[in-house]
């Protein structure tokens, strides 16, 4: 049976700002000389799937840059694009829809292009035990991580509470959904052995994709659906547009699969990370000896443990600890390592005081 793949690379990456900019989001930058995020991430699931059976699910404002980012990677017909950003719920469910009236049954796994992976092997042997799953079982399966700190960033995902006896388990049923702790509670959780850290990969047969979006997010799918039957059709732009402009702003998580009875996780055993803030994005960057994460030019003293960006100019810097230093050709930030998630709403400011063409 043919297996697909659907990498979502719509998102803006607010939290990656001063790098990450409206009109060329994290999932296209490359950091350190490598591939953009994106790329790696096509080059490591082509591996397992087939090039013409990996899709890219993107917002109809990257197109251009897609394909030309993509040109070598994937055919460019299987790009797909939404008119609209609505979330992961909306972008989810419109792939999902969209393969099922092509390819029915088969086994499809969605991935987001931000995620930093190291060990490739064991990503990849995590997903293939998703695929099987996907084939013998009408339930979604979730690839979770198996957390080694007590990240606040993430969300995560509560198993059976005999699946961490085994030092490697296959599958384990999902318990309980929790959103982004505080430190304390995430401790308790990493502890315990019971939780892993939520993904965003989630794999299962197209069939039990439309079953479950029809019955947990009926407004997803009844609008979906009625464009869907317009494809092909010389207005078809402005129908999907239309749907879009409908549809609740909410994530797939929420709207789905914390609805769902007898989802199932799969215990990754590979180093991950979410690319969603600054202070992550320095694991894709070299490291210094005092344990700075470095790219462009840069000279300390006494700085340690801290994340130095700067594409054109020298950055130094005198007795730091835990900060992050990025410049870029108009911009200048400055903040704690800790504030990393607050980078969003700075741009929100920017944006309300006039500097919104920074953004």
């Amino acid at each position: 049976m043919d297996k697909y793949a659907v990498v979502m690379a719509g998102g803006a990456g607010l939290r990656l700002w001063p790098l990450s900019r409206e009109h060329k989001p994290k999932q296209f930058i490359s950091v350190g000389g490598t591939n953009s995020m994106l790329e790696q991430t096509l080059e490591r699931i082509t591996e397992l799937i087939p090039p013409d059976k990996c899709y890219v699910i993107t917002n109809k404002n990257y197109a251009e840059i897609t394909r030309e980012v993509l040109k070598n990677l994937i055919p460019p017909q299987n790009i797909i694009l939404e008119p609209l950003r609505k979330n992961t719920g909306a972008c989810i469910s419109y792939a999902a829809l969209w393969l099922e009236r092509r390819f029915q049954g088969c086994p499809v796994c969605f991935i987001p292009a931000d995620s930093y992976v190291h060990n490739k092997h064991e990503y990849l042997k995590a997903i293939h035990q998703a695929y099987r799953e996907s084939i013998y079982s009408s339930a979604l399966t979730i690839i979770g991580v198996n957390p080694t700190y007590p990240a606040t960033g993430y969300g995560y995902i509560k198993i059976d509470p005999g699946a961490h006896t085994d030092p490697k388990p296959k599958v384990s049923p999902v318990q309980q959904f929790k959103e982004k702790p505080d430190t304390a509670t995430a401790r308790t959780y990493v502890e315990s052995g019971q939780y892993l850290w939520n993904s965003g990969m989630v794999a299962g047969n197209l069939q039990a994709f439309k079953s479950g979006i029809q019955q947990h997010m009926p407004e997803h799918f009844n609008i979906l659906s009625a464009a869907l039957d317009q494809i092909g059709s010389p207005d078809f732009d402005s129908v999907i547009e239309e749907a879009f402009s409908q549809l609740p702003d909410i994530s797939f998580d929420n709207g789905m699969l914390e609805k769902s009875s007898g989802l199932k996780a799969i215990k990754g055993y590979f180093d991950w990370d979410d690319i969603g803030s600054l202070d992550a994005l320095g694991k894709l960057m070299d490291h210094d000896d005092s344990g700075n994460a470095v790219s462009g030019s840069y000279a300390g003293m006494d700085t340690h443990d801290s994340v130095i960006f700067s594409s054109d100019i020298l950055v130094t810097s005198i007795g730091l600890s835990n900060m992050m230093i990025i410049k870029t050709q108009d911009v200048l930030l400055v903040c704690p390592k800790e504030r990393a998630q607050d980078v969003k709403a700075l741009v929100q400011l920017l944006k309300r005081t006039g500097y919104g063409e920074r953004t």
